[in-house]
């Protein structure tokens, strides 16, 4: 909330209330966030949890964004993609770019690849 002055020190407690439409479960943002990433990356890179990521304008989840090898399970997060809850789309123009996924995938499999030798 902008525009809130907190005193300094002092307790505070606030409690919000949000009512809107959410087609969407988790279960299914993270279906649709692992469909994605297998047809536009490759099969390293998973869906982890999703969390609600509430906005003035729009319900959506926040789907983490990991990466893993079958020897070992999950490496590291290398980013994020974002679900709308009421339609399913995913909104890549709030989501880290692929290419950022795919960077940040290279480095951590040279980190991993450092850890084996």
């Amino acid at each position: 909330v902008t525009g809130l002055e907190i005193p300094p020190h002092r307790k505070v407690q606030i409690k919000l209330e949000v009512a809107a439409e959410c087609n969407i479960t988790p279960f299914i943002a993270k279906q649709k966030a692992n469909r994605f990433l297998l047809l536009s990356v490759g099969n390293l890179l998973m869906a982890d949890e999703p969390s609600l990521d509430i906005s003035p304008t729009v319900l959506r989840w926040r789907v983490p964004v990991v990466y893993a090898l079958p020897d070992r399970g999950i490496v590291g997060k290398v980013g994020e993609l974002y679900v709308d809850a009421d339609n399913g789309q995913i909104s890549l123009e709030e989501s880290t770019p692929l290419e950022v996924l795919t960077a940040n995938a290279e480095r951590l499999y040279s980190e991993t690849g450092m850890i084996h030798n």
